[in-house]
């Protein structure tokens, strides 16, 4: 426990350092190897018809507020929204007290949303994430984004994704947690993650970090992600991790919501 603190607080230290420029973020060189996916992921045992990777589609700077709209414009359902801060901005909002900072400097992305339908207008779009003290949750829409920057990601697959059995996941994951208990600090150190490939309902983890949330929607959804090393063990699954990450498309069981739970699961 002594050694993992020291290592947090030395990642502490280094995000506060003073950075040369206030250019993007690109994290601490000393992790970038954490933000690599699988060398040997799902995508290389798929059929090639069947791989998958993301396409970059846009990105909005908030200093920039006159592009939110253009931008805004370009997202769909099942984008991937990966924020990101200025060095220097991310440095003074850790100095204010705001911890959730830090992994803007740590890393290239500091949170990490997917785009889905608002279960109760179909015409609007939300953000699928999971934050600290918040846990999983679709509490904010797109017009968020125009406070934060960002870039948009694509699958070239996305047609081949089972949106139903997406909207189940979201559903039935924040049924499962809802609130700050819901957020998966042992994740969020790299300890170890909730169940990111479950099938069926009641496989479905009781709490989640940004990412890892996004990764097992996609896989309730019959997408298997290269982001995932040492089966979630040790791993932390940053945001950049994601987006870069090549797949599969996988079979899905024909099982929907509820089918394989109950009320007693939540």
């Amino acid at each position: 426990m002594n050694v993992v603190i020291a290592t947090i607080c030395l990642f502490v230290i280094a995000a506060c350092a003073p950075s040369a420029n206030n250019k993007p973020s690109q994290g601490l060189e000393m992790l970038h190897w954490v933000e690599k996916p699988a060398s040997q992921g799902a995508s290389h045992q798929a059929d090639p018809k069947d791989r998958t990777q993301f396409d970059l589609i846009s990105s909005f700077d908030q200093e920039r507020p006159n592009t939110f709209e253009s931008r805004k414009a370009t997202l769909r359902e099942g984008d991937l929204v990966a924020y990101w801060m200025k060095e220097g901005q991310a440095r003074s909002a850790i100095f204010t007290g705001n911890v959730n900072s830090i992994g803007y400097r740590l890393f290239k992305y500091g949170h990490l949303a997917i785009v889905v339908k608002d279960p109760e207008n179909k015409n609007k779009l939300r953000l699928f994430s999971s934050q600290s003290f918040k846990g999983v949750n679709i509490r904010e829409d797109i017009d968020t984004l125009k406070d934060h920057s960002w870039n948009s990601y694509r699958l070239d697959q996305w047609n081949r994704v089972d949106q139903m059995r997406l909207y189940e996941f979201v559903e039935l994951a924040q049924a499962r947690a809802g609130n700050w208990a819901g957020y998966d600090f042992s994740g969020m150190f790299a300890l170890w993650n909730s169940n990111l490939k479950p099938s069926h309902a009641h496989e479905i983890g009781h709490d989640y970090i940004c990412s890892t949330v996004v990764v097992a929607a996609l896989y309730y959804s019959g997408l298997e992600l290269d982001a995932v090393q040492r089966n979630g063990l040790f791993d932390l699954v940053s945001p950049k991790q994601v987006v870069t990450s090549k797949g599969r498309i996988v079979a899905l069981p024909k099982v929907k919501l509820w089918d394989s739970f109950s009320e007693a699961d939540v």
